[in-house]
């Protein structure tokens, strides 16, 4: 029998799942599609609103500062002023920029995050943050006094959640771009932005870029799951349990999979680097029925099991290997 379970996930992409990542990818660049065809429609059928941001653009003090050439002066009643109607159309077109175009991000994000599980916070501050930012960034262009008292405001402010996996940061900054750019009305920055980001991701997601983990030590974990499989054929997963304590990370695992698996076994254990130097692994195989609670899983060993427990990942079995 032969495991497919350290191969990269290239590999299983082209022997299992090469049209379901094409479907992704197409599915990707279909919704950027629609939204260029929808905005061509909009400033083809509908003029009074491209002049009505290029007004807005004119009204601002960066605008202003443009225009003049040379140092900020006190706008006087030169340039054109924006009624109260069309500073909220501005807004709102400005805020659905930003939302039509972070709803691919988070997709992204669920998705290549699915197996090792996401953080939900950060599904719905991805999507929230770029409205809220481009919303601010209007309010505060007119008036470069409310900008540094803005910034003054959000300085004394902290945020104390900390995210779980540091790649969440990359997405909450490029939330914060898009929705900066959507707020200048630059809307051709936020879109590549959005979708060159998109890609990359999918990229790396697919080809399972950087998994040093998998490459290099997926001959030694077949060889030690092997036997296991053999004996019993009726596991679909393996759960990787990285520990920096051994035996209270097992106690909190084992602890969680009797609460939450009816079928679960102990393959083995990887002893840190440098004989404890390092994190160590626990390797389980797991019956799971839905993937859909691998999430709620690996959420409750992060949190039931910390600090001992490092991080925790699943990786489904190939069909062959069950």
């Amino acid at each position: 029998m032969k495991l497919a379970f350290g191969r990269p996930a290239s590999y299983n992409c082209r022997v299992n799942g090469g049209a379901l990542v094409r479907q992704k990818f197409l599915r990707l660049v279909a919704y950027y599609a629609v939204i260029g065809l929808a905005a061509w429609l909009l400033v083809t059928f509908a003029p009074g609103v491209p002049q009505l941001l290029e007004r807005f653009r004119d009204t601002s003090a960066l605008g202003a500062l443009a225009q003049r050439g040379r140092g900020l002066v006190a706008t006087g009643g030169a340039l054109p002023a924006l009624s109260d109607a069309e500073w909220a159309l501005v807004t709102l077109l400005s805020m659905l920029t930003a939302l039509v175009l972070v709803l691919p991000v988070a997709w992204v994000y669920m998705l290549t995050k699915r197996r090792s599980g996401y953080d939900q916070s950060v599904v719905q501050t991805v999507i929230i943050l770029p409205m809220t930012v481009a919303g601010t960034v209007i309010l505060v262009q007119n008036s470069l006094a409310l900008a540094f008292t803005l910034a003054a405001i959000v300085a004394a402010v902290r945020f104390r959640n900390t995210l779980k996996d540091t790649k969440d940061a990359v997405y909450i900054f490029l939330a914060l771009a898009v929705g900066v750019a959507a707020g200048v009305f630059a809307p051709s920055v936020a879109a590549v932005m959005s979708l060159l980001f998109n890609v990359v991701v999918l990229l790396l997601w697919t080809f399972n870029v950087g998994d040093i983990y998998a490459d290099q030590l997926g001959a030694d974990r077949a060889a030690r799951l092997g036997p296991s499989l053999q004996k019993e054929k009726r596991f679909n997963g393996a759960l990787l349990i990285h520990a920096s304590r051994l035996e209270p990370a097992q106690r909190a695992a084992e602890a969680v999979l009797e609460e939450q698996i009816k079928r679960w076994k102990l393959a083995g254990t990887v002893p840190g680097a440098g004989g404890g130097g390092g994190a160590s692994t626990l390797e389980y195989l797991i019956r799971i029925k839905d993937e859909r609670r691998v999430t709620a899983l690996l959420d409750a060993l992060k949190q039931q099991g910390a600090p001992d427990i490092v991080s925790a990942e699943f990786r489904p079995l190939p069909e062959q290997d069950r």
